[in-house]
Parts: C-alpha cells; sequence; structure tokens
C-alpha cells in the first residue's frame, strides 16, 4: 500500500537525508532511550516513552538517538487518514501543527507497537483479499488512541511572559506564511505591533531578528526540497512564490552562502 510506511530503526536514523521535506503524516514511536531534532528551526529532545509527530510540508534537519535507543515510525498520506472518516474532533487534533510530541506511558508504548507489528504482519501477506480492509480499521483504532494523547496533551497549558507569547505567535505565523509574505510589515501587522518592536523583540528573546527567522524559513524549506525531493530549482522558486529562479537563487546565497545548485551538488558529492 503506497498510503503506508512503516519504518524500523535503521530507516528512522539512517535511512532520510537531512533536511528532510515531509510528505507524509509521520509517527515515531520513542519507546527506549531518547532523540534528539531539528523541526523547522526549533530543538527538540524526547525521551522514552513519548511520541513525535511530524506533518506535510515541514523540515526536519538532523535526528540523532542515544545508544539505547529503540522505536518504530508509521507514515501516512493525509488521504488514506481522511479515508478512515474519523469523527471531525480527531481530524483536527490530529492536523494540530504546533504540538509535535506527546508523553505516552508503557500500555500506550505497548498497543502502538502491537498495531505496528499487526500492520506489518498483514502487509507482507501476498494476495490476502481483505488486506486493505483489515488495515484500514487497524488504523482507525490506532487514531483513536493517539487522539487520547492529543487531546491529553491539549489541556496541558505552558507558563509564559507576554514577550514570548508574542514571539511564540510570530514564529507561528512565519512556519504558515513564509512562502508568500516575506515582508516583516506583514506580521507586524497581524500581531498588532510595530516592525522596529517586533524585530526587537525577537532579538532579546531568541536571538534573531524577524527578517532573519523569515530567511530560516525560507531557505530551510528550499534545502529540504534540493535533499530530499527531485524538484527543479524552479519548482522551487515557483512553490516559493519568488518572482524568478533568478531572484530566488540570489536570496539562497547571500543566506545559504552557496547557490541552490552548488548546495544540491555539494549533497550528492556526499553520497
Amino acid at each position: 500500500m503506497m498510503d503506508i510506511e512503516l519504518l524500523d530503526i535503521d530507516a528512522i536514523l539512517k535511512g532520510l537525508r537531512f533536511p528532510y521535506k515531509v510528505s507524509k503524516v509521520t509517527q515515531v514511536v520513542i519507546a527506549a532511550g531518547e532523540i534528539s531534532c531539528i523541526v523547522d528551526l526549533y530543538s527538540y529532545i524526547l525521551k522514552a516513552p513519548s511520541m513525535a509527530m511530524f506533518f506535510p510540508g515541514q523540515v526536519i534537519e538532523s535526528i540523532e538517538a542515544s545508544e539505547d535507543f529503540s522505536g518504530f515510525g508509521m507514515l501516512t498520506t493525509e488521504a488514506f487518514t481522511d479515508s478512515l472518516n474519523l469523527p471531525v474532533s480527531f481530524q483536527e487534533r490530529l492536523s494540530i501543527k504546533s504540538r509535535h510530541f506527546y508523553s505516552l506511558n508503557q500500555e500506550g508504548v505497548s498497543a502502538f507497537a502491537n498495531c505496528y507489528s499487526t500492520v506489518k504482519s498483514i502487509m507482507n501477506q501476498e494476495g490476502h483479499p481483505y488486506k486493505e480492509e483489515i488495515i484500514r480499521h487497524l488504523f482507525s483504532a490506532y487514531y483513536y488512541g493517539l487522539g487520547y494523547y492529543v487531546h491529553d496533551a491539549q489541556q496541558q497549558k505552558s507558563v509564559m511572559t507576554g514577550q514570548q507569547e508574542v514571539c511564540e505567535r510570530f514564529i507561528s505565523l512565519a512556519s504558515e506564511h513564509f512562502k508568500s509574505h516575506r515582508d516583516i510589515g506583514f506580521y507586524a501587522d497581524k500581531l498588532c505591533i510595530t516592525r522596529k518592536y517586533l524585530s526587537a523583540l525577537l532579538k532579546q528573546e531568541t536571538g534573531m531578528t524577524a527578517l532573519e527567522w523569515i530567511e530560516k524559513f525560507v531557505v530551510l524549506y528550499a534545502k529540504g526540497c534540493l535533499s530530499s525531493t527531485t524538484m527543479t530549482v524552479q519548482e522551487i522558486s515557483d512553490e516559493l512564490e519568488f518572482p524568478s529562479q533568478s531572484v530566488f537563487g540570489k536570496y539562497f546565497k547571500r543566506v545559504e552562502g552557496l547557490s541552490p545548485k552548488a548546495y544540491r551538488q555539494a549533497l550528492d558529492s556526499q553520497r
């Protein structure tokens, strides 16, 4: 089934070429040990027992694991999850991209591991007449179980200062709109503050100005496309809504220090 992929430990740690542009809804269960990763410029450390979720369009810069790491992963297309006809409330929770990580208990890890093993077994059975139907039912049960942890995480509120909340809102907006809006004024208007105050606040709280954050999002996304897709430089330029490939190339080189073509060639030479 092209709508589903299963990841073992080696596939999680060695099978991805970074930066990696996520193309399917990806869940990684950390059963033992811990992993550290950088997703859309954020750094995370996740300890077992827990789960990481990544969504199409996000870019993973790196994943590193402790020596005692053990886990597995499952990838599904959004079309597949839509076909399960889950209640709207579940679909909404599963589409939340601001939360990547969820704490599990050992019972949760065991339940997800059983689902993974059963799906793997069914997928390996050639000519099974009800393969797809069985897998759909298994994933329906899986997502109902996952929905519990997503709902529980939504109830957990973090304590932040007003300035930190503004920064969080800006970064969330930038991660959503960087393809079409690279002007600081757009974000300042959304946040009802001045451009100058926004950049000064971000510099104070994060060490980077608003423009630097926007540039990071744009170039990271482009690097993910260059690294893990077959998209041409022109296609990447178009997706990022640059007026021309030339303008995109100059933008990328100014931020990254080399052209998109040179960046891809450097990655190819490392293979």
